[in-house]
């Protein structure tokens, strides 16, 4: 900001005194507490009211050009925003940021007043530039008909005054709207984030013969990880871990989504291949572009001690057998949400007997890095989950161990993903 913006003051004590109320006026109406939208009207209707101008208008910068904010008349009326006007002072201020005060005789075709009215009188035209630290808002403009008001240079001094006010209250009301909406979108995110958590499971089911203990940490404030453990009702669980690509609210919402389906299908009977199909077809339909989600569904019977599974696309869950040796249960179909007709096979049964462990977990736990860019990864991951889950050691306490080791890794560096896992001690 140059500083003949503020040099309205002319040695009349009688214009002075005028010029310093008028500006102290428009502190006392611009700076009080109200919405970005009726602050520029009143910036406006201040311009054309200390002006004496027919119209004015506010044009903001917005990705690099200046669009139409709001254009007012003398009675305090709305006009449209695709009002005309000149674009020849609106170009000159906004590229040089230098104010303008002009008689229009050579841009009359870009104004919207009537030829009688151009025939009696030129357009007396003034637009100024409304600074800030670092750049400019965007113009503030006036005009009118020589017939009803012919700007002075008296005027013009006020106005460009007044285009620095202006500016800076625009900026203030900008700021608390983004604040105020930083504040709005935060109380959302955490009500979503209070929903998610109810929708996992608080206190799994323990069936006789296995400790089971999960965990989901979101890096942010929602998660598109999701764990569970669900009764069919037919003595079998269900043990379901799954990760839609991404993270924050959109992810959350379509895991809650799966969550709910999955509920409603895992009945007494259901085949788990053919559940899986379904959850795809919802997907496919209702996913967007590029996303997509791994899900690992067991159902284990306490009753045979037996395993069986489909995996669509999911990471390969750790089993620790009894003689420390550590198996991967493979994948049995593509992720979900991508090919409509996919596929999903069961795998063969298994036992999963006492002194075995199984994890199910998300790539968040092996993707994380430490602040020097270095990948957790999975040997590190595979060595620590034999460590923990070896010599009887309880669930949760393996789940505690496990994640001890993955955070001293990354120590103060945050979570890249969401990370999730459900461990399945057989006792």
């Amino acid at each position: 900001m140059t500083n003949t913006q503020w040099d309205f003051l002319t040695g009349d004590p009688d214009k002075d005194r005028r010029n310093v109320g008028i500006l102290l006026d428009s502190v006392e109406e611009l700076y009080g507490p109200r919405s970005l939208e009726d602050l520029m009207r009143r910036a406006v209707d201040r311009a054309i009211r200390v002006t004496g101008a027919e119209r004015g208008m506010l044009l903001l910068e917005s990705g690099g050009a200046l669009r139409t904010a709001v254009v007012r008349e003398a009675g305090g009326a709305d006009l449209p925003l695709t009002e005309r006007y000149s674009q020849t002072v609106v170009k000159k201020v906004w590229s040089s940021g230098e104010a303008s005060l002009t008689l229009d005789t050579a841009d009359q075709h870009h104004v919207s007043v009537s030829d009688s009215i151009l025939a009696l009188r030129l357009l007396s035209v003034m637009g100024v530039p409304m600074p800030i630290k670092g750049g400019s808002l965007g113009v503030l403009y006036v005009d009118s008909t020589a017939k009803v008001k012919e700007f002075s240079q008296s005027d013009f001094s006020v106005f460009q005054a007044l285009g620095g006010l202006v500016a800076l209250a625009v900026e203030n009301a900008r700021l608390l709207d983004e604040k105020q909406e930083q504040e709005r979108l935060k109380r959302e995110l955490l009500a979503a984030q209070h929903v998610q958590q109810r929708l996992l499971p608080t206190d799994l089911p323990q069936p006789e013969g296995y400790d089971l203990a999960g965990l989901g940490l979101p890096c942010e404030e929602t998660s598109g990880d999701y764990y569970d453990v669900i009764p069919f009702g037919d003595e079998r669980m269900a043990l379901v871990v799954g990760d839609v690509s991404g993270h924050g609210l959109g992810p959350a919402m379509l895991m809650a989504s799966t969550r709910a389906l999955l509920h409603s299908a895992l009945r007494p009977g259901a085949n788990t291949s053919e559940v899986l199909s379904a959850v795809n077809a919802f997907l496919v339909r209702d996913m967007p572009d590029e996303a997509f989600m791994s899900l690992f569904l067991g159902s284990l019977d306490p009753r045979t001690r037996e395993l069986q599974y489909v995996s669509a696309g999911h990471n390969p869950p750790l089993l620790l057998n009894t003689d420390g040796s550590l198996e991967e249960l493979t994948r049995t179909g593509p992720v979900l949400g991508i090919v409509a007709d996919a596929s999903y096979g069961l795998s063969e049964p298994r036992s999963l007997t006492p002194g075995q462990v199984l994890m199910l977990y998300t790539d968040g736990i092996f993707e994380a890095h430490d602040a020097a860019g270095k990948m957790y990864g999975e040997e590190r991951l595979q060595s620590s989950f034999a460590r923990h889950a070896s010599g009887g050691t309880p669930a949760r306490e393996v789940i505690d161990g496990v994640m001890a080791d993955l955070k001293a890794f990354v120590g103060d560096h945050p979570f890249d993903d969401d990370v999730t896992c459900l461990v399945v001690r057989a006792c």
